[in-house]
């Protein structure tokens, strides 16, 4: 075998036990290559690296040196895998190439034997320095180096790179405080923490290998041989990187330094160093991720490539110096005299107390310890407490400083619990003052800022000695960060910051400039009670100004004083905690100290009181023998919502008095009592509830008072929507009846002193929950038997006493107006009925309803009773009737007649009012099929135009002896004025029956006759019928409510009481159904009826609803000891459906309401709303109420027309209300007054309304000029004559009457509306060819022209509007009027 052949089979046999062999087919010597030098082939011989030739061993040696050239190829490809590291076979396990970029030169034999031959005489220095190196660490830094700026892992290592510097930023950022100090270093630290933080420094140096790194590969330098190789490896790239890496590994270092010395804990500086060796790490644990291959191939390549790069070592200099050869070890001492003099330098100030707060404020409550509060306030450092490695510093009052007080309150820490505490230091202790005897202590903690303890608990002793938690309590510190600073932040940029406390610019206060200029003259609120004692305590005081707006102040506040008498002042003091009230001549001194008795640097302030506050006063009592007060504040916590430059808002207490002269006084019972600043001022202090500020005072509106209107109108009788709510509890009750309460200034759903009716529209109380009031009758006297209810007043009778009893509901309540009596024995009241007059009228302070009383006793006979105001006269009897029923307008009465015995009335008289009294008007007969028929019950309509009667026919079967009834009927007949009787209108069959007389029905119809309805009150059998007449006049059913009779229970009652009652428009009901009462309204939305409130929980007789079916009345005679009758009331305002509003009307008549004549027309439509014409005398006075629900988008006028007395006078007046608000209201003289209302066309700008009005007794004719040219022409504006007029029959019968001696023939009238411009002037001509009585009226703006009948009969000019343009002698005027009059 061949030496090649042999080596083959050697070197094959090897590498098979190592590796898989894949070679290639051609070799070139000259670019043989291996891989790194770590796993290269070495050998060692003396320490030194051996040629190539030698690594194999000499005998292989031999044999290369004999091989051709063909065998030396041979051989390179046998060897190339075993040359190969251990990384890229790794990397490479199939054996494939790897890429030149990885590997070095290797040179060949012949080149080894130059280099030993180069190298031979050279010492080991110079043969080291041609060895090969790679300059480079594994780290993404060299990636940004080497690689090229488009590819992958350049900017892999750009984003590694903004990682790892962003997360430094941010934690530098969050360890520096850049706004305020700078680094947050404790005040002080133990020793073995300052120790450590030296320590820590060290190894922050020794272990920052990027820092050592980059400074390494400056002292390297840059090798343009790698430029052939890696083309974007430019100087310019390796320059960057390098920066980069300096600028992230110092930021890393400060971080570390910074954070090393804020630390006050070992432990701290010991987690704070390993997070940050992290983010030293990042670079590298990148690249080892990229190496590893998880970020891809591309990256794992260029992390390969920065592995097995190397370059030649540069050979040393022989002329470099020392510095030179060690720049790096220069460099590390530099930083590390750097760091270690910053330390250095940061424990010596440390030490001194430079790093602690200066001043803080304290805030103590003195809940358990009356005094602690006096000791608020500034703290500062005392630099004599000591000083040095782990001190601590003490604080001390500034306040008691300053006075020079025989004590003061010192803030030190006590070693022995471990823990900061609050004493107060005497003069007498001062050498044996110990923290450790406290009053006020922290929980335990070894920090050595004293601020950090204003974040957990204090605690005090209370009484028993007991440790409790110290409430409220803040400590802070308070120094300036920018002293003596003009517009210093500290201030709030409103004053200059020196010594902790601010120096504020004019219309600021505080210790920080955080208040506005305090109130110079407080008073107490005028809603609370004064200061009450033995002592008559002022109700204003006023702070002491000393000129350029200094103030006298205790404790940073102004302080208040009134003067008692000479010499001796009542004060308002802040004292530390609580305002105070105290006389001066229980304070210290008197609360005086004169210029003369001033210490020895202590400044005149100019002011006795200013003295003793400024150089004396301290709220401390047990400082001062003589000092006590008579009230205390609210306790006041600085810094919160509840801090306020002056005693403004804050409850007041009695102060207690103590047996400890060296305890404060505590709060004692509260009282009632609010100072409010009584000067106004529209940003700082407005006026409450829209009163308006007028240089200092308040102009109150909306009825509030108080010096800044701050008593609302509340509870005053005088509903004011702006109050009615839950926040005033619903204006004190003012806007509901059942809850207002008159005053002096208003009476309840009144205005005007009464005589305007406003009602109750903004009541907000549930409108379905009645609101009861009881009547209790006499002992025995069986009261509420039988009762009646108007629109405003009632009758109750007590018919075992024989007395019916007469009430007003005045507000509301229900007042007995008067009492009727009968004659003994009659049982008078068996029967009553109310009618209160044809008009819906309410009382006032002048008038009492006018009513109509009717009273039937045992014997059948009615007596009828006139009550004018509290006169109650009887005016006639009517005998045998059995059953009566009385319109409630009063004009009718209907009586079934009495016959006889056992036997029922056959016959109905009708009575009508005239002049006072009933006289016969007709009588009625109800027949069936000509056979007369038994009356058994009957109803009158409110009107009287229709009747209600329940008849049967009956009779008498000898055989079985017992009655004989077939049909009951109901029967509606209306009055013909025609036949003067009562013709039927509607037939009802009730029920057949056989053998049994029926009871009589309840029944009842409504105002104007069109409902109806009847009932079985009884459980057993219980019925309810409901029936309405329609527009057309044909009578229809209504589906009547659902009778729940569970419960029920059928009493023994008069068969006549009335069980059932409905309002004037039928909408609600009251039934009666057997023991209890049933409340029903119909919902016309829905058309069904709802129960309406609760079920009445008394045993009932009769029942009674008003009018309007707001009340209801019901009798319970077996109730209480002599009867109760109980009256339900509804709440709230009339209900309109949507889109509808509700309209009020109130008109109070003067001393003549017979010449009233006045309506409401809708002028959208035409229709008459209402209308009334004259009212009789006895109405003098009255107040008059209608109301009805109208479409919100119409408009409406209203028209009151009244001659007699010219006009309407007050008391007397008209008001008129949408939805709640008074949209005209008035008194008027002459002969009328027009009053638009609700959404009517307005009058264009620049005008105003005019109206005429004009009454005549024949033609009649009238012109509207406008005049210009000075009044040298006119244009005609309009143009009306009564010619041809038919008799106009809105202008009622009382003109006729009135003018009958004037007038022949029907009055006309004429009116007209127009907007016209005042500032111009118009002339009304009127003229009558037969020289007619007429009577003018004109409005225009605030003119009002009255003619009277002789001034216009031959024709005359009326001027309006600006008549000074009017040139009333014009020609053309004169020859106008001229020609009108001839």
């Amino acid at each position: 075998m061949t030496i090649p052949n042999q080596l083959e089979n050697e070197v094959t046999s090897q590498s098979q036990s190592h590796l898989s062999l894949q070679a290639t087919d051609e070799v070139d010597v000259d670019s043989v290559i291996f891989a790194d030098r770590e796993s290269s082939f070495k050998t060692t011989t003396d320490a030194t690296t051996q040629p190539l030739s030698s690594t194999i061993g000499s005998g292989v040696s031999t044999i290369m040196e004999n091989l051709s050239p063909k065998d030396l190829a041979t051989l390179a490809s046998l060897l190339k895998p075993l040359l190969i590291s251990q990384d890229e076979r790794k990397q490479n396990p199939k054996g494939g190439d790897l890429e030149e970029s990885a590997l070095h030169p290797l040179r060949t034999p012949q080149e080894t034997v130059g280099d030993e031959d180069k190298n031979a005489g050279k010492s080991e220095d110079e043969a080291n320095e041609e060895q090969w190196h790679n300059p480079y660490t594994e780290s993404t830094y060299s990636l940004f180096y080497l690689c090229s700026v488009n590819s992958a892992a350049f900017w892999y290592a750009f984003f590694v790179y903004a990682i790892q510097i962003t997360t430094i930023l941010l934690t530098l950022i969050d360890i520096v405080d850049w706004g305020g100090s700078g680094l947050d270093l404790p005040p002080n630290v133990d020793l073995i923490v300052t120790i450590a933080q030296g320590v820590a420094l060290f190894q922050a140096i020794a272990f920052q290998s990027d820092l050592l790194e980059v400074v390494g590969k400056f002292k390297d330098g840059f090798h343009p041989e790698v430029l052939e190789k890696h083309p974007g490896a430019t100087y310019a790239t390796w320059l960057v990187s390098c920066i980069a890496q300096l600028i992230a590994a110092l930021l890393l270092l400060l971080t570390i330094y910074i954070l090393t010395m804020e630390v006050d804990s070992v432990l701290g500086i010991m987690l704070n160093f390993a997070a940050l060796h992290f983010m030293a790490d990042i670079d590298n644990v990148a690249f080892d991720l990229a190496k590893a291959g998880f970020m891809g191939n591309m990256l794992k390549n260029a992390a390969s490539d920065v592995v097995h790069f190397q370059v030649r070592k540069r050979k040393r200099s022989e002329d470099q110096g020392i510095l030179q050869r060690s720049w790096k070890s220069g460099v590390f001492l530099l930083i590390l005299i750097g760091m270690v003099g910053g330390y250095v330098a940061i424990v010596v100030f440390r030490t001194s107390g430079k790093y602690m707060c200066n001043t803080m404020i304290v805030n103590m409550g003195d809940n358990f310890v009356p005094s602690l509060g006096t000791f608020n306030g500034l703290y500062d450092l005392d630099f004599s407490a000591g000083s040095g490695l782990e001190w601590r510093a003490e604080y001390v009052e500034r306040r008691s400083v300053e006075i020079d007080a025989p004590g003061k309150g010192v803030f030190g820490y006590c070693n022995d619990i471990k823990a900061w505490t609050f004493r107060v230091q005497t003069r007498d202790n001062l050498e044996d003052s110990d923290p450790c005897d406290w009053i006020a202590r922290s929980s335990n903690t070894d920090t050595y800022d004293i601020t950090e303890t204003g974040r957990i608990q204090w605690f005090v002793r209370d009484e028993t000695n007991h440790e409790v938690v110290l409430e409220p309590f803040s400590l802070v510190c308070f120094d300036c960060s920018n002293e003596d600073v003009e517009g210093s932040n500290d201030c709030g940029g409103k004053g200059i910051c020196s010594n902790a406390v601010c120096d504020c610019e004019d219309g600021w206060y505080g210790l920080r400039c955080e208040f506005v200029s305090p109130c110079p003259w407080i008073t107490i609120h005028a809603r609370t009670e004064k200061f009450a004692s033995i002592r008559d305590w002022a109700t204003g005081y006023q702070s002491i100004d000393l000129g350029n707006g200094t103030l006298v102040e205790a404790y940073h506040r102004p302080v208040y004083i009134h003067e008692y008498e000479r010499g001796e002042y009542d004060v308002v003091m802040f004292t530390g905690g609580r305002w105070a009230l105290a006389a001066s001549k229980f304070l210290p001194s008197g609360g005086r100290i004169q210029a003369s008795d001033l210490s020895d640097g202590q400044d005149d302030v100019g002011s006795d009181i200013g003295n003793f506050f400024k150089h004396s006063f301290h709220g401390y009592q047990g400082f001062s023998a003589n000092f006590s007060v008579a009230f205390l504040s609210d306790y006041m916590e600085m810094g919160t919502h509840w801090s306020s430059s002056s005693p403004v808002g804050f409850s007041w207490y009695f102060a207690k008095t103590v047996k400890d002269q060296n305890q404060n006084q505590a709060i004692g019972n509260g009282i009632s009592t609010e100072f409010v600043c009584h000067v106004c001022d529209e940003s700082s202090n407005p006026c409450l509830y829209d009163g308006k500020c007028s240089a200092g005072e308040c102009v109150c509106s909306l009825d509030s008072r108080g010096s800044l209107c701050e008593i609302p109108p509340v509870r005053n009788g005088h509903c004011d929507p702006f109050f009615n709510t839950p926040e005033f509890k619903m204006d004190g009750g003012d806007c509901c009846e059942s809850t207002c309460q008159s005053t002096p200034e208003y009476i309840c759903g009144a205005a005007e002193r009464g005589y305007v009716n406003t009602g109750y529209y903004y009541c907000e109380q549930p409108k379905k929950r009645w609101q009861s009031s009881l009547l209790n009758g006499a002992a025995g006297s069986f009261s509420g038997y039988s009762l009646d209810l108007s629109m405003r007043s009632m009758v109750v009778s007590e018919h075992l006493q024989d007395r019916v009893r007469i009430y007003d509901k005045v507000e509301r309540s229900w007042v007995l107006r008067e009492t009727l009596i009968g004659s003994a024995g009659t049982w008078f009241g068996r029967t009553v009925a109310l009618s209160s007059g044809p008009f819906h009228v309410v009382s006032n302070p002048s008038f009492k309803a006018p009513l109509t009383i009717a009273v039937q006793d045992s014997y059948g006979t009615i007596h009828i009773y006139k009550c004018i105001h509290s006169n109650c006269t009887q005016t006639q009897a009517i005998p045998l009737v059995l059953d009566f029923d009385l319109s409630d307008d009063g004009t009718v009465l209907a009586a079934s007649l009495f016959v006889a015995a056992n036997q029922a009335p056959k016959v109905i008289r009708f009575y009508e009012a005239q002049e006072g009294l009933f006289e016969f008007r007709a009588d009625l007969n109800v027949t069936r099929n000509g056979t007369l028929a038994d009356v058994i019950s009957l109803s009158l309509s409110g009107d009287g135009s229709k009747l209600a009667v329940q008849s049967q026919v009956s009779g008498f079967d000898s055989e079985t002896n017992f009655a004989v009834v077939t049909d009951v009927y109901i029967d509606v007949m209306a009055w013909d004025e025609l036949s003067g009787g009562y013709a039927t209108e509607i037939e009802f069959l009730f029920e057949s029956v056989v053998n049994t007389m029926f009871p009589p029905l309840s029944m009842a119809l409504n105002q104007d006759g069109t409902f109806l309805a009847y009932g079985y009150p009884n459980c057993q059998g219980a019925q309810l019928h409901l029936n309405f007449r329609n527009d057309e006049g044909v009578w229809m059913p209504r589906r009547a409510p659902q009778l729940n009779t569970t419960g029920c229970i059928d009493i023994e009652h008069p068969d006549r009481n009335n069980a059932l009652s409905i309002s004037d428009d039928g909408s609600r009901i009251a039934f009666r159904l057997g023991n209890k009462v049933r409340f029903y309204r119909w919902e016309a939305t829905f058309k069904f009826w709802g129960s309406l409130g609760d079920d009445s929980p008394f045993t009932h007789y009769p029942v009674a609803i008003s009018p309007d079916g707001k009340e209801v009345a019901i009798g319970s005679p077996e109730g209480g000891i002599g009867g109760v009758t109980t009256i339900y009331s509804l709440p709230g305002r009339k209900e309109c459906p949507a889109g509808m509003s509700l309209l009020r009307l109130s008109l109070t008549h003067d001393s003549l309401p017979t010449g009233v004549v006045w309506n409401l027309v809708n002028n959208s439509t035409g229709e008459i709303l209402f209308e009334q014409e004259s009212y009789p005398l006895e109405y003098a006075y009255a107040t008059m109420v209608e109301e009805t629900c109208v479409p919100m988008d119409s408009c409406f006028v209203f028209t009151i027309y009244k001659e007699q007395n010219g006009g309407l006078h007050a008391p007397g007046q008209f008001a008129l209300f949408m939805d709640g608000e008074n949209v005209a209201q008035g008194t008027f003289s002459g002969l009328f007054r027009r009053e638009q209302i609700g959404s009517c066309a307005s009058c264009p700008t620049g005008t105003e309304p005019f109206s005429m009005m004009m009454l005549t007794c024949g033609p009649m004719e009238w012109t509207l000029l406008k005049l210009i040219g000075g009044g040298e022409s006119g244009i005609t504006l309009h143009s009306e004559d009564t010619f041809d007029r038919d008799y106009d029959d809105t202008v009622y019968e009382t003109y006729n009457e009135h003018w009958m001696d004037q007038c022949v023939g029907p009055v006309f009238s004429l009116s007209y509306n127009e907007c016209l411009d005042p500032t111009e002037c118009h002339v009304v001509n009127v003229h009558s060819p037969n020289k007619n009585t007429a009577f003018l009226e004109l409005v225009f703006g605030e003119q009002r022209v009255n003619a009277r009948p002789s001034a216009v009969c031959d024709g005359e000019a009326f001027f309006v509007g600006q008549k000074d343009k009017c040139n009333q002698e014009a020609d053309w005027l004169n020859r106008k009027l001229q020609r009108f009059a001839n």
